[in-house]
């Protein structure tokens, strides 16, 4: 190579070097200035729906299967419910539309479930409620029994019950709407998943209720789930389970549904009446009488859970640890409780649904003299929005209980029947709030809180839970192509 081309090839190489050195210095002079921000985000408009019409669903009369011989597949009426309700504004119109009952040989008597309906503007988004009680004794019928009229929905789960000896159970599928809704009823037990192919795929006319026996579902489950979902027309799910002890009628219960699954669920107003219970370790216990929680998680892989268990206003008490197997439904005995109030709180790693159940009036190694009169399921409740309306129906000693699991107490204003007071309920707490004659109770300033309407007497128990109202009427934002 001759000098001349070794000096155009070094002058090359040094040019390639500049130009390279001066491109890495621009990329660092980009990277220290700063470039003017510009963000696109998509075209979209907040849309409020059309106000609807909104309903709650009364589940209508208790009910007991197979009383004639001669009719066994039909489930006639024992008297009638009272039924209240409650709007806000209060002097709002609404309608009571009776549902079909063809099951019921006595509905013309007795009556049937209600759908109780506000036309759209009619009443405060939300602020629609109905409730209703019934006592009843008979020779296989005993106790009292007090629900909320629910909102009808997809899906439900029921956490009660039992089909085991001397237990049996009605699932009642209230059908409001216009259109015929076809229903899918899931049994879960202590075992596991029952088989019952007569349970899905069932049709619920519209206007109209079909009532199911549990024990004819899932015979001889001592701690029974039943899990509704619904496609066509929406189904307000509940359960009534009745007990007989020997030869004595030992209570009667009607439940709505509970909160659906979550890692963290709370139990509000668990009303024990007496002294008594069983351990928690005691995990094959059967009968009815001592107070416990039936979980169930519908996931595939087990679930650790911490059971808080939290007696008075204040706060404090035990905890318990359980550990649920998947896809069997467990009861957990909440050991020995004084007579009183109790929060029952529930986190775990995975969803769970909740249910507690109390008794009155049994002793350990009942006889037929000595069986429990009645008990109460208490069903885990979603949290409250800011305001919220209670119908009060008749029944013994009517309590509503709040209960904050916030951080911060919460000042809650409360109008029984126009008559307004302002209640403390602590963080961390609970209130007790006995309602005494009123038939309807409007709450504000109770964002985050659960509630549940309690009724105890000395052979009567009953509660139901608040929920809050669905996400039908609530703002969308929409996103257009």
């Amino acid at each position: 190579m001759s000098s001349k081309q070794a000096i155009r090839i070094g002058a090359r190489s040094l040019g390639f070097v500049a130009a390279a050195a001066i491109a890495v210095g621009s990329v660092a002079v980009a990277a220290l200035v700063p470039w003017t921000e510009y963000r696109a985000e998509a075209p979209s408009v907040v849309v409020q729906p059309a106000e609807s019409r909104q309903q709650r669903v009364c589940p209508g009369p208790l009910l007991a299967l197979g009383e004639d011989a001669a009719a066994a597949t039909t489930a006639p009426s024992v008297g009638s419910a009272d039924i209240v309700t409650a709007a806000e504004p209060p002097d709002a119109a609404l309608e009571e539309i009776p549902l079909a009952a063809p099951g019921n040989p006595r509905a013309g008597e007795d009556g049937t479930p209600v759908a109780i309906a506000a036309e759209p503007g009619g009443v405060d988004a939300g602020m629609l409620a109905g409730a209703q009680s019934q006592g009843v004794s008979t020779e296989t019928l005993a106790g009292f029994a007090a629900a909320a009229c629910g909102e009808a929905v997809a899906e439900a789960w029921l956490v009660a019950g039992a089909t085991s000896l001397g237990r049996s159970g009605l699932v009642l599928l209230s059908n409001p709407t216009a259109v015929a809704a076809t229903v899918d009823v899931r049994v879960i037990g202590e075992a596991g998943a029952v088989e019952a192919p007569s349970a899905l795929g069932i049709i619920v006319p519209p206007g109209s209720q079909r009532v199911l026996s549990l024990a004819g579902l899932a015979p001889n489950l001592l701690s029974p789930i039943v899990h509704v979902t619904s496609t066509g027309g929406v189904i307000a799910a509940s359960l009534e389970q009745s007990v007989v002890v020997g030869l004595a009628p030992a209570g009667i219960e009607l439940t709505g549904a509970t909160a659906p699954p979550a890692t963290s669920q709370v139990i509000p107003g668990l009303v024990v009446p007496e002294a008594g219970g069983v351990e928690a370790t005691e995990d094959h216990v059967d009968g009815d009488d001592f107070p416990a929680v039936r979980l169930f998680a519908p996931g595939d892989d087990p679930v650790d859970v911490s059971i808080g268990v939290v007696p008075g206003a204040a706060g404090g008490g035990g905890t318990i640890e359980a550990t649920l197997e998947p896809g069997r439904v467990q009861d957990v005995p909440l050991g020995f409780l004084e007579a009183g109030v109790y929060t029952i709180r529930i986190e775990a790693d995975a969803p769970v649904v909740a249910a507690a159940r109390a008794t009155v009036g049994g002793t350990e190694g009942q006889t037929d003299a000595a069986a429990p009169s009645d008990l109460a399921w208490t069903v885990a409740t979603a949290p409250l929005l800011d305001a919220a309306v209670v119908a009060v129906p008749p029944g013994p000693s009517p309590t509503l209980q709040l209960v904050n699991p916030g951080g911060a107490a919460a000042a809650v204003t409360v109008t029984e029947d126009g008559t307004e007071r302002t209640v403390s309920v602590p963080a961390g707490g609970a209130a007790s709030l006995p309602l005494g004659g009123a038939s309807s109770v409007v709450l504000r300033g109770t964002s985050g809180l659960h509630a549940t309407v309690s009724f105890a007497g000395s052979d009567e128990l009953a509660s139901f839970g608040v929920q809050p109202p669905g996400p039908l009427d609530s703002p969308i934002r929409v996103y257009p192509h």
